[in-house]
C-alpha cells in the first residue's frame, strides 16, 4: 500500500488513581501544542479499562514533520510532567487496511 503518513503509538503508565488526571494532561498536550504542528493529521487517545496505561496514537503527513515536532517538544514546559507517565514511542508505517 503506497501511504506516506507516519503513524506513531506511544503508551503512557498510569494507575487507576491517576489515569484521569494523566488523560487530562496529554489530552491538554496534544490538543494545545502537538496537534498545532505543521504536518499534524488525526490522533486518539485510547485509556484501558483496567486503569494501567494510556495510549496515543497519531497520524503525521510523514516522519520528518514528526521529527520536526519532537524537536519543539523537547523545550515544551509539560514535558517533566508527561515523562512521569514513562512514555515509550515508537514510529510505524501502514501496511494494510480493512
Amino acid at each position: 500500500m503506497s501511504n506516506m503518513h507516519h503513524y506513531v503509538v506511544v503508551t503512557f503508565t498510569t494507575t487507576p488513581g491517576n489515569q484521569d488526571q494523566a488523560l487530562t494532561e496529554i489530552g491538554d498536550y496534544v490538543s494545545t501544542f502537538l496537534s498545532q504542528q505543521a504536518g499534524f493529521l488525526t490522533s486518539r487517545l485510547l485509556a484501558s479499562l483496567d486503569g494501567k496505561r494510556i495510549v496515543h496514537l497519531a497520524e503525521w503527513t510523514n516522519n520528518e514533520a514528526f521529527v520536526a515536532a519532537g524537536a519543539l517538544a523537547r523545550q515544551h514546559p509539560d514535558l517533566p510532567k508527561l515523562m512521569a507517565y514513562e512514555p515509550n514511542g515508537m514510529g510505524y508505517q501502514l501496511t494494510r487496511t480493512f
